[in-house]
C-alpha cells in the first residue's frame, strides 16, 4: 500500500501536467497557432509547446500534433507573412549561458542564422514581458528588438606576470590573472530583472545582414516595448527614468515612465505629456494615425487603476492627449446594466482592434477577469458576460476573436467568437477551439462567490471572498485553508492554479480572501489599504472565516489552517499572532514580517512606506517615528503570541523580500518555544523553479496534514 507522501506525490503528478495557454493568434480564419506551457517534472524545467488549430470543411477545430518549442524565446511573423524570425536559445557546452541565436526563416527552409552572442554587439536580448519587443517593420524588411547594452572591460588595476621563460621577451601568454580589478556599481532592475541594467534599441536588415543601433537614448532612460510607426520611419515605445535610482519593475505598475520616439537617424524625443506619470501598453490605431495608451500617477501603490488615452500622431509639444477610459473609484454602469469597476490591467493584445475600431481588452473584474469592448467614438464600453470563470482576449482578427477560458476546476479552453457589429456586443456567442479536461479530483467541487462587508463606519466597507470546496459533506468533516493573495495590490481570480488544485484535491477546502485594497474593486477600495495594512486587511481575512464557518457547515472550525506568500504571508503571519486561537497550522512563503528592516534591503523599498502610510523619500534625514510605525505595523510584533506550529519557506535569492525577514520570523519563533521549521530554496521570490515549487507545495501538504490529524 502506497505511504502518505507517495499519494501526495502522485496528485501532484497528475495535476502539475495540466498545461496553461500561453497565447493564440489567428493565422488566417481557418489556422490558429497556440502556444502552451507546462512543467516536465523529469527534466525540473517548464517547457513550451505549439499546438495548431485547423478548421475544416465541417467548421470543427482540429488539433495538429504539439512541437516543443522551450528553446524558441521569440517569434515574429512578417506582414508579407512569407518569412518568420525566431530568436533562439541555444545551450552551449561547458558554457553556463545559453547563445542566442537570430534565424530568419522562408516558407520552405532557415535561409539565414546568426550567432547574436558570438557577434558581441550587444550582451543578452530581452524576451521578458517589461522590456522585450521582436517586430518586424512594415516595410523594409527589418527586425527591432532590445538587448542589453554592452559595457566595455575597464582595464585592471595591476596584472601578475608569470616567471619569464628562456625567452627574454614576454608575449600575452606570460600574463597571468588579473588580480585587482574595479567594477563600477550599476543597478538592476530587481526581483527577477537582475540582468537587465542599460536596454537599447537594435535593428537588423534582413535584407543587407546589417545591425545598427540608434544613438540618441540618454544615459538615465532604459527604453521598453518599442515597436515601428505605420510608416516604419520611427520607433516609439516606453521610456523608463533611472534616476534618481531603480526600484524594483516586475509587478510594480507605478514607476515613472513616458513615451519616445526614436528615428533611424538617431533622433531621440519623449513626450512632454507625461511628467510623472506611468505609461503601459502603448499600440497604434489600425489605421497607424493614432496612438492609446493605459496611464496612471506614478508612485504610490504598486497598482492603480488605470486611464486609455489616446493622441494622434506624431506626438509633438502641442499634442493634446484624449482620455478615452477614466478611472472609476467605485463602479460604472455600463452597457446591459453591468458594473465595471475600472481597468486595472498594465497590459492591451498585440491585435486588440475591430475592423470598424472597436479595442478589445481584459481586465480585473473583482473575483474574476473579465473580457470588454470599447467603441472609442461613442465610449459605449460592453462586457463579453461570463458567470463561471474567466476570460481573457488573446487575439484579434479581421472580427474573429480568441478568447482563454479559465476556471478553478479546468484546464485552459481556447474559444473563438465572432464580433458583431455595435451595439450587439452582448449577443456574440463563443465557439470552442481546445479539448476541455477537468482532473478526476477536481470534478466533485464547486466554488462561491461571498460579498462580505463590515457593520462599521469605515470609508470602505465591504469586500468579497470565494469559497472553493466539496458541494457539500458531513457536519465539521473538511479542513479548510484560509489563502488570502499577495501584493497587497493584486488579486484572486476564477482560474486554475496548481497549489489550490493540489489543495483540494487532498481533501481541503479554500477561501481566497481579497480584501479591501486589492484590485478589480475600484480605486476608492485599492487606496484604502495603505497606512492600515495589518489592521483592515486582517479584519477581512478573520470575516471571511467567520462568514464560510456558517455557510458552509462541513467546514471544521477547530481544523482551520493559514496559508499566503509575500504580502499573504504577511496576512498568515499577522493573523496567527492577533488571533492565535483560531488556527492550527500555518504556511508563509518569503513573508513579510518586519517592514521597517525590510525598507532598507529590498528592490522595493517605496513599498515599504507606502503601506506604512507615508510617502517615500530618501531627501534628508532618516525619520524615526516613520520606522517605528513600519515596525508597528508588522507581524513580528505578535510573533510571541503565536500558537499554532509554523513553517517557513524562503528563498534564498529573493531580491523583494530579502530572507532575513522570514529567518529572523523563525528565530523568534524558536526562541519563544514555538513550534517551527523552515525550508530553505535556492530560488527568487516566488519559488518558481519547477523542483522548489514542487518541494513547497509538497511541504505544505505535509505540514497541513501532520498539525490538522
Amino acid at each position: 500500500m502506497p505511504n502518505k507522501s507517495e499519494v501526495l506525490l502522485k496528485t501532484y503528478k497528475c495535476l502539475a501536467q495540466v498545461p496553461a495557454l500561453v497565447k493564440a493568434r489567428y493565422l488566417n480564419e481557418k489556422i490558429i497557432n497556440t502556444t502552451w506551457s507546462e512543467r516536465n517534472l523529469e527534466q525540473g524545467r517548464s517547457i513550451k509547446f505549439q499546438t495548431t488549430y485547423v478548421s475544416g470543411d465541417t467548421k470543427k477545430w482540429t488539433s495538429l500534433p504539439p512541437i516543443d518549442t522551450t528553446n524558441q524565446s521569440m517569434h515574429a511573423v512578417s506582414p508579407c507573412k512569407k518569412f518568420q524570425a525566431v530568436l533562439r536559445d541555444v545551450e552551449q557546452k561547458d558554457q553556463k549561458e545559453s547563445a542566442q541565436y537570430l534565424e530568419i526563416w522562408n516558407e520552405t527552409s532557415l535561409i539565414r542564422s546568426v550567432d547574436l552572442t558570438a557577434l558581441d554587439l550587444h550582451a543578452k536580448v530581452y524576451t521578458d514581458d517589461e522590456f522585450g519587443s521582436f517586430k518586424w517593420s512594415p516595410v523594409g524588411g527589418k527586425i527591432l528588438y532590445v538587448a542589453e547594452k554592452r559595457v566595455p572591460k575597464i582595464d585592471p588595476l595591476h596584472k601578475r606576470l608569470k616567471p619569464k621563460k628562456d625567452s627574454d621577451t614576454t608575449d600575452e601568454d606570460d600574463v597571468e590573472k588579473d588580480i585587482i580589478e574595479i567594477e563600477t556599481y550599476r543597478q538592476d532592475w530587481g526581483e527577477a530583472l537582475v540582468d537587465k541594467i542599460s536596454s537599447i534599441v537594435v535593428v537588423y536588415d534582413v535584407e543587407t545582414d546589417e545591425f545598427t543601433i540608434p544613438e540618441g537614448i540618454p544615459d538615465n532612460v532604459c527604453v521598453a516595448k518599442p515597436f515601428w510607426t505605420a510608416d516604419g520611419t520611427q520607433i516609439i515605445g516606453i521610456c523608463l527614468h533611472t534616476e534618481p535610482r531603480k526600484l524594483g519593475l516586475i509587478y510594480c505598475g507605478n514607476r515613472p515612465s513616458g513615451l519616445f520616439t526614436l528615428t533611424l537617424n538617431n533622433t531621440y524625443k519623449e513626450f512632454g505629456k507625461l511628467m510623472n506619470k506611468t505609461v503601459k501598453g502603448p499600440r497604434l490605431t489600425p489605421n497607424g494615425e493614432h496612438i492609446i495608451w493605459l496611464q496612471c500617477d506614478a508612485g504610490g501603490p504598486h497598482i492603480n487603476c488605470m486611464q486609455l488615452y489616446k493622441a494622434k500622431l506624431p506626438l509633438t509639444d502641442e499634442t493634446e492627449p484624449q482620455l478615452i477610459l477614466d478611472s472609476v473609484d467605485v463602479a460604472k454602469e455600463i452597457s446591459g446594466g453591468r458594473l465595471f469597476y475600472g481597468l486595472f490591467s498594465t497590459s492591451i493584445p498585440e491585435r486588440c482592434w475591430s475592423n470598424d475600431g472597436r479595442l478589445l481588452f481584459s481586465t480585473f473584474r473583482k473575483n474574476a477577469i473579465t473580457a470588454y469592448v470599447l467603441d472609442l467614438d461613442s465610449g459605449k464600453l460592453s462586457e463579453f458576460e461570463c458567470e463561471d470563470g474567466s476570460q481573457i482576449v488573446l487575439d484579434v482578427f479581421d472580427d474573429n476573436v480568441l478568447i482563454n477560458r479559465r476556471n478553478f476546476f479546468q484546464q485552459d479552453v481556447l474559444l473563438k467568437g465572432v464580433l458583431p457589429a455595435s451595439g450587439q456586443e452582448n449577443t456574440m456567442s463563443l465557439e470552442q477551439v481546445s479539448v476541455t479536461n477537468v482532473p478526476d479530483s477536481l470534478k466533485d467541487k464547486k466554488f462561491e462567490y461571498m460579498d462580505l462587508s463590515h457593520a462599521n463606519n469605515d470609508e470602505v466597507d465591504n469586500f468579497t471572498a470565494i469559497y472553493i470546496g466539496p458541494k457539500s459533506a458531513e457536519d465539521a468533516s473538511i479542513p479548510l485553508v484560509i489563502f488570502p493573495h499577495g501584493g497587497p495590490h493584486s488579486a484572486s481570480v476564477n482560474a486554475l492554479t496548481l497549489e489550490n488544485a493540489f489543495l483540494l484535491s487532498i481533501g481541503y477546502a479554500v477561501v481566497f480572501v481579497n480584501y479591501r485594497g486589492s484590485i478589480g474593486a475600484g480605486q476608492k477600495s485599492l487606496a484604502f489599504l495603505p497606512g492600515k495594512c495589518g489592521e483592515t486587511d486582517v479584519a477581512d481575512c478573520v470575516l471571511a472565516t467567520n462568514t464560510a464557518l456558517k455557510t458552509f457547515p462541513w467546514l471544521n472550525s477547530k481544523r482551520i489552517s493559514l496559508v499566503g506568500g509575500s504580502h499573504g504571508g504577511f496576512l498568515v503571519t499577522h493573523l496567527s499572532g492577533q488571533y492565535p486561537d483560531m488556527w492550527r497550522a500555518v504556511v508563509a512563503r518569503n513573508p513579510v514580517t518586519d517592514i521597517s528592516t525590510m525598507s532598507g534591503a529590498s528592490d522595493i523599498p517605496d513599498w515599504c512606506y507606502v503601506e506604512a502610510g507615508f510617502e517615500y523619500s530618501q531627501v534628508g534625514p532618516i525619520r524615526d517615528d516613520i520606522l517605528l510605525a513600519m515596525r508597528a505595523k508588522s507581524p513580528i510584533v505578535h510573533a510571541h503570541k503565536v500558537k499554532a506550529p509554523t513553517l517557513l519557506q524562503i528563498g534564498t535569492k529573493d531580491l523583494r523580500v530579502p530572507p532575513f525577514q522570514g529567518m529572523d520570523y523563525f528565530h523568534r519563533l524558536k526562541a519563544n518555544n514555538i513550534t517551527a521549521s523552515m525550508n530553505i530554496y535556492t530560488d527568487n521570490h516566488p519559488l518558481g523553479l519547477v523542483p522548489n515549487e514542487i518541494g513547497h507545495i509538497l511541504s505544505t501538504a505535509t505540514w497541513l496534514n501532520e498539525h490538522n490529524e
